[in-house]
């Protein structure tokens, strides 16, 4: 008999101009914000879709796109 676990985790892409500029995977939005130099709760906002994930400036063209991805993923564990 085995049993379900599920981990989550949250996965980032960072863009400028169509180009990848940072990609990686974080246990919580809270390591996420530290390693980015972020906010926890923008990081929170842009993962739950309550903002953009850009930065919104009319005054400034250069605006990197920040898509947050909230993955789960079940692993079975033997008993």
């Amino acid at each position: 008999i085995s049993s379900e676990k599920q981990i989550m985790f949250y996965k980032v892409q960072i863009t400028f101009n169509d180009n990848l500029i940072h990609e990686d995977t974080y246990p919580n939005l809270h390591e996420m914000a530290d390693k980015l130099g972020m906010k926890y709760q923008t990081c929170a906002d842009i993962s739950a879709g309550r903002i953009k994930p850009k930065f919104i400036s009319k005054d400034f063209p250069f605006q990197p796109q920040i898509n947050i991805q909230k993955i789960k993923q079940k692993l079975l564990s033997p008993q």
